[in-house]
C-alpha cells in the first residue's frame, strides 16, 4: 500500500492560513478541480474551514517511488466567482 505525505511550501501561508485550515477544508464538503491554467498534476480545492472562511487551495500531486506526495503551495481567500461556484456545486450534492 502506498504511503501519502503532504508538504507545505512557505508560499502556502502568505494569506494567514495554517496546516489545520487545509485539513478542515478536506474534512468539510469541498470541490476539487484540475488546474484551470492547464498545469499537469495541479489541483484547485475550494472549501471552507471550521470558521466558515471560504478557502482556495492549490496543490500539486506526484509519486516519489511508492509514496504519493501532495505539495500545498497556495491557500488564499476564494474570489466571488469561485465562492458562487462552490456554493452551487455543494447544494447539488
Amino acid at each position: 500500500m502506498a504511503e501519502e505525505s503532504c508538504i507545505f511550501k512557505e508560499s502556502a501561508f502568505r494569506h494567514g492560513f495554517s496546516e489545520s485550515d487545509y485539513d478542515e477544508v478536506l474534512r468539510h464538503a469541498n470541490l476539487v478541480l484540475r488546474s484551470r491554467r492547464g498545469y499537469r498534476n495541479v489541483y484547485e480545492i475550494l472549501g471552507t474551514n471550521d470558521g466558515g472562511d471560504y478557502i482556495h487551495v492549490v496543490t500539486r500531486r506526484y509519486r516519489r517511488g511508492e509514496e504519493k506526495v501532495t505539495v500545498v503551495f497556495h491557500m488564499g481567500w476564494m474570489n466571488d466567482a469561485d465562492r458562487r461556484r462552490f456554493r452551487k456545486m455543494v447544494r447539488k450534492r
